[in-house]
């Protein structure tokens, strides 16, 4: 699923502490190969198992956003779910390959050697330098992002970056977000925007 397991569970630990377990029962029960699978199916097993815990509780959503994260994986691959991944809900990071994405991109339309990205992100990942792969050709698009994810948490900054066309792997014009999907590592320098 070009998950890092390891890095997902340590932070569910980090976040629920013994809780934590939770997730893993939810792997444990759902095989989700398809989109199908009802919802009710999950509301079931966490009434049945966790009752305890609220369903509208922060450890009962992620665990339903893990639920639909299989959904997603197992009905349209690595690329749905990296397009539909709800990071505020609890999805873990997804590492997309060049192989992941559909062959139909949009690269060619854009400039020539070098690509002009934005994105909104938190204070967090810009001091990390440990970029995200998920970036715009729009300023405003990437303003919303950061205003609009951000905004019940540490105020979303903008950054700009430059970045070869061949690190781009995925570009799709169609796009109302203005998506450039970025091989995972390639940038470690960007510019605060004001």
């Amino acid at each position: 699923m070009r998950i890092d397991a390891d890095e997902y569970f340590k932070s569910l630990r980090n976040k629920f502490g013994g809780d934590y377990r939770v997730f893993a029962d939810v792997l444990g029960n759902f095989d989700c190969k398809s989109k199908t699978e009802p919802t009710s199916a999950f509301r079931d097993f966490w009434q049945q198992k966790y009752a305890s815990y609220p369903i509208e509780s922060e450890l009962c959503n992620w665990a339903f956003e893990l639920f639909n994260n299989l959904k997603r994986f197992y009905s349209g691959g690595v690329f749905e779910l990296f397009k539909t991944k709800q990071v505020e809900w609890g999805a873990p990071p997804v590492r997309i390959k060049r192989e992941d994405v559909p062959t139909n991109s949009d690269i060619e339309q854009l400039e020539e050697d070098k690509v002009t990205i934005y994105r909104g992100l938190s204070p967090d990942e810009f001091e990390s330098k440990n970029f995200e792969q998920s970036w715009t050709i729009d300023l405003e698009i990437a303003r919303r992002f950061a205003h609009k994810i951000y905004k019940d948490k540490i105020k979303g900054i903008v950054v700009k970056a430059v970045v070869p066309r061949s690190k781009v792997i995925y570009f799709d014009a169609s796009d109302n977000e203005q998506e450039v999907i970025i091989e995972y590592g390639a940038l470690r320098k960007a510019e605060i925007l004001i």
